[in-house]
């Protein structure tokens, strides 16, 4: 019963200096020792002191401020505190996750840090209004797309739509859709699984959005995969980047002021230099699609086109276009 005790103790030991101390809230010696007390007779200064040396021996970060009343805490974790910051500032703002799902995450991620830290980070999180998904089913989609692909198997699903009243209804009257499902990505807030549809030759490869997918569930049947192998980059930059017209090496005429925005689209490595005292050029490869000109129109003249002649032709036929809807 002794021998039990002990392992109960210097268990409880570590529970409690992971969950409850850092380095602003460390706990005394006699602080664990009274703890101890109701429950373990051999709970002394001198065997919690032995039980700390054994956890530091095994690896565990915890620090001992030696004084009059020695004090511990727990110095690191696997996670540092803006580690989980961002964690949770990045759950709470998904339009991926259920605002019931992102209120459990980040409960969960909060017992990456002490209790004192995780009251902190909470009460000063804030997020703008985020749209949030209402379909509970997500999780458990994502679970069985997982399973699928790693055990070599096709799933079926249902696919639900939306009609002009927001109401929602089942894509072809309900009829299940058959996937071979190669991968899963993250895209502009969205969750996709990619994979082959026979039911759909022409593309072999196809997407559909994890949100909408209910009643899913792996069959028996093997996985349909290409014979030469699928690049996942390349499809991504083909139907989510909208680049289905290739790249284009373009130049760009900026105003000095939106050198942050080229950066950031960008990135700093981009080749740029002085035009005037007013304006700067970039020389980037760019994605022929709506989405980079939409990028480019978001500035409202700051940004404009120079060459090639090609770019300047595909953005005006844009604009022509979106006037003329």
């Amino acid at each position: 019963m002794g021998s039990q005790k002990n392992k109960q103790r210097i268990l409880r030991t570590l529970k409690y200096l992971y969950c409850f101390t850092d380095e602003q809230h460390p706990v005394t010696n006699q602080e664990l020792v009274e703890m101890f007390s109701y429950d373990f007779a051999n709970g002394n200064r001198k065997t919690i002191k032995n039980d700390i040396d054994v956890l530091t021996m095994e690896g565990f970060d915890i620090i001992t401020a030696k004084q009059y009343r020695n004090t511990y805490y727990m110095a690191s974790r696997i996670f540092e505190v803006p580690e989980v910051k961002m964690l949770i500032d990045a759950v709470a703002a998904s339009r991926f996750i259920t605002k019931e799902k992102s209120d459990i995450l980040v409960r969960k991620l909060s017992q990456l840090v002490s209790k004192p830290q995780a009251e902190t980070l909470v009460r000063y999180m804030y997020t703008a209004d985020v749209l949030k998904p209402d379909n509970e089913q997500i999780y458990y989609a994502i679970d069985v797309i997982t399973d699928a692909i790693n055990t070599g198997r096709q799933i079926r699903f249902q696919y639900y739509d939306y009609l002009p009243t927001k109401e929602k209804v089942l894509r072809n009257e309900g009829e299940d859709y058959y996937l071979s499902p190669i991968a899963m990505v993250w895209d502009n807030n969205h969750y996709y699984v990619i994979g082959h549809s026979e039911k759909h030759p022409d593309p072999f490869i196809i997407n559909f959005r994890i949100d909408r997918i209910c009643h899913a569930e792996i069959t028996e049947e093997l996985s349909i995969l290409p014979e030469n192998g699928f690049n996942v980059e390349e499809y991504v930059n083909r139907q989510f980047r909208m680049n289905v017209g290739g790249t284009l090496e373009v130049v760009l005429e900026c105003r000095n002021e939106r050198m942050r925005d080229v950066i950031d689209h960008f990135g700093e490595e981009v080749e740029t230099w002085i035009s005037d005292e007013d304006y700067f050029c970039v020389r980037a490869k760019v994605a022929d699609s709506p989405t980079f000109y939409s990028w480019v129109f978001g500035f409202v003249g700051d940004i404009r086109i120079v060459e090639p002649d090609v770019a300047v032709k595909h953005y005006q036929q844009m604009l022509r276009k979106g006037l003329k809807a």
